[in-house]
């Protein structure tokens, strides 16, 4: 009879490892959407699933989302900083499978989601591209980029998909400033999305109940114009606010996604 070793023992705090990290790795994603991609791993069963997803929630580790992302799960800052500091306990072998089929899941998500990307017409010698992502008949997010940098539009086109779910929860992250100017009049979306500019952020309304932040990043290099979905012009203005004050740093961000930074 050949010798069988005895299957190894998992930790709870590996487990949780394990559930931060494939969650790092698809960007964010409802718990119904987790719970298929951890079975089919067979990292381990429902019930457990279910009790870390519930007390890495509990613990700060994971966060749940509001406004047009209300019941997707991602990683906040403590969680990243866990899975920094303790991903040693998790056996490389685990990782290496969550990361190689991680990508393929993700898409599968995306295109649920309706990840869009494609170019524009390009306008006084600048190359412009636009993406979106739609749960529904309106936009969570809609992104354009414009700058003299072929590649750098070519990159954006190709890469969205891959960082949309982490860009989304970087964006809805921010905190909901008490606006310290007027609110401006709320327009059509093509109106806003002309209308925004540097330092002067614009609204507009789906139907009169949904409502979106538009703003404009970036230097002479890139520009972005970001519109990202909130439940209501309040919300939206103070959005538009926090946005437009950490404009810098958006646009570093976003930059170096497109240059290949991980997410």
């Amino acid at each position: 009879m050949p010798f069988l070793s005895p299957k190894r023992k998992i930790s709870d705090t590996e487990n949780k490892l394990r559930v931060l990290y494939c969650l790092d790795q698809l960007g964010t994603a409802t718990q119904e959407q987790l719970w298929p991609f951890v079975a089919q791993l067979e990292l381990m069963d429902y019930l457990p699933f279910c009790m870390f997803v519930d007390e890495l929630r509990s613990d700060g580790a994971i966060a749940s989302g509001t406004h047009a992302m209300e019941g997707s799960l991602f990683l906040t800052a403590a969680g990243r900083k866990q899975l920094e500091l303790f991903s040693g306990k998790m056996a490389h072998a685990d990782q290496q499978r969550i990361a190689r089929e991680a990508p393929a899941y993700a898409q599968a998500l995306s295109e649920r989601r309706q990840v869009r990307a494609a170019y524009e017409l390009s306008q006084n010698g600048e190359y412009r591209a636009m993406a979106t992502v739609c749960e529904g008949d309106v936009p969570t997010l809609l992104l354009r980029v414009s700058s003299r940098d072929g590649r750098l539009v070519e990159r954006f086109v190709q890469r969205f998909a891959s960082f949309a779910a982490q860009l989304l929860a970087q964006l809805y992250l921010l905190p909901l400033t008490a606006p310290d100017a007027p609110m401006p009049p709320v327009l059509a979306q093509e109106q806003a999305l002309e209308a925004a500019a540097p330092g002067a952020p614009a609204l507009c309304a789906y139907g009169g109940r949904e409502h979106a932040a538009v703003v404009r990043i970036g230097d002479e290099a890139v520009q972005y114009t970001l519109l990202v979905l909130l439940p209501s012009a309040q919300m939206a203005w103070g959005w538009a606010q926090s946005a437009t004050a950490a404009g810098e740093t958006l646009a570093d961000r976003l930059t170096g996604l497109l240059n290949g930074d991980r997410p």
